[in-house]
């Protein structure tokens, strides 16, 4: 038995006790390893049989093949030259939708990029329903068994009083078809209330908010109409989620604007201990090194948190890498999702709304369910350099998001190649702590 690293494993000391050891192509790999693990796993050289690595390690021949085998199961080693890479399963089990549900919001953000922003009204009685039936067919015709809807706008919350008819009914129905039904809001959480919070409970609301900053930094790019900043509100809202057990994450883009705020927000994001995630803006350039700068500020107020008890691994996310998880691409738009208008029209990203230029198909066509149409749809999600093709980090990156990617590969390509292995040194930071509580 030769043993055999995997190509794309990733192999680093964390401190003079410990590393670690993941492999970028098999999900949940991760394992942390004391000073004797590493200084074996590194004997693997592809040549040596296991009798001759026991040998060179002073180490006994069986427990030794204890050791890979189990190192073995996530294909950290082989003992062959088959490595596997997470495929795209032949069709969808599950279904993730993002739903505009309005044009209007309360806020004025000048950065936003809905093109179609404050034109017309919310979506129809008519399109709800619609959409309600054509998620039923995809269960009775595909078999689809868990649906998602992203309530987003605009600002979704300025049309709560419509949903809370649509949801109850949706989860009803689909429940009794055999399919699990799960709604998110997208939200500026500025118009949260009793009665909103009260339903979120019962029908398990969670919600995604959006947030540039600690108070005067979100204040300048997040404000009314009037001026006022909208920081506080927001704030007050949170801790209302989290005190009423409601699940919450919260969005940071990541632009020119509040890059140097960054510091000061993970602080402020740690303290209400709520996962959050930080994404780089899309379709502008942005400082690169400062971006380097407060992001590592940032991972070292990170550093400091874990050594306290806190969940980095359950609370952080950076843009659309699966560090863990891995994927075979970024999200679900041309395979198991996409986006629907107020008027019912079907893109393939949100970011598409108001762009003619576009494919777009329609709920209301006949002939097509849900499934059918996104596989007869716009499809970018392939569309990927060679580079990333061959890359150590494909199923960590799956190149970034489809529409924005520049020759095929993330714009931020080199920042991640820089970051990964620091969130998964972190992680093992995460791991080193909970070995000595």
């Amino acid at each position: 038995m030769v043993p055999r690293k995997s190509p794309e494993l990733l192999l680093n000391p964390v401190s003079d006790d410990y590393a670690y050891a993941v492999n970028c192509s098999f999900p949940n790999s991760f394992r942390l390893l004391n000073r004797r693990q590493f200084e074996i796993l590194q004997a693997v050289n592809g040549r040596d049989d296991l009798q001759a690595i026991a040998k060179r390690c002073g180490i006994d021949s069986e427990a030794l093949k204890k050791f890979l085998l189990l190192l073995n199961q996530t294909e950290i080693i082989g003992f062959d030259d088959i490595f596997s890479v997470p495929q795209k399963p032949a069709a969808p089990k599950s279904l993730n939708f993002w739903i505009h549900t309005t044009n209007a919001c309360n806020l004025g953000c000048s950065y936003c990029y809905i093109s179609t922003l404050n034109t017309g009204k919310g979506m129809t009685e008519v399109v709800r329903q619609q959409l309600l039936h054509k998620l039923l067919e995809a269960v009775q015709v595909k078999g689809i068994r868990h649906i998602r809807l992203r309530l987003a706008g605009g600002e979704p919350m300025g049309q709560f009083n419509l949903w809370k008819t649509f949801i109850p009914e949706a989860k009803e129905a689909l429940a009794d078809a055999g399919c699990k039904f799960d709604v998110g809001f997208v939200t500026n959480l500025t118009l949260l209330n009793d009665e909103i919070i009260t339903f979120s409970k019962q029908y398990c609301i969670g919600y995604g908010v959006s947030l540039d900053g600690v108070e005067t930094i979100h204040d300048a790019t997040r404000s009314f109409r009037s001026g006022c900043g909208s920081f506080g509100i927001v704030h007050d809202n949170l801790r209302k989620l989290l005190v009423n057990g409601i699940a919450v994450s919260v969005n940071t883009v990541i632009t020119n604007l509040n890059l140097t705020g960054l510091p000061e927000l993970t602080r402020y994001l740690i303290a209400l201990d709520i996962p959050f995630r930080y994404s780089i803006v899309k379709g502008e350039k942005i400082h690169a090194e400062l971006l380097e700068e407060y992001l590592s500020a940032s991972y070292a107020i990170m550093q400091e948190a874990i050594a306290n008890g806190w969940q980095f691994s359950k609370r952080y996310q950076f843009c659309d890498l699966k560090p863990n998880e891995l994927g075979f691409q970024t999200c679900a738009s041309g395979f198991s999702g996409g986006a629907i208008y107020v008027d019912g029209s079907f893109k393939y990203c949100h970011v598409q709304f108001g762009d003619d230029s576009t494919q777009a198909q329609s709920i209301f066509d006949e002939g097509l369910d849900l499934v059918d149409m996104i596989a007869s749809g716009e499809h970018h999600e392939d569309a990927k350099s060679d580079d990333c093709k061959k890359c150590r980090y494909r199923s960590v990156c799956t190149s970034g998001c489809p529409v924005y990617r520049v020759d095929g590969k993330d714009p931020q390509c080199s920042l991640y190649h820089r970051f990964i292995p620091k969130y998964y040194e972190l992680q093992a930071q995460e791991r080193m702590q909970l070995l000595h509580i």
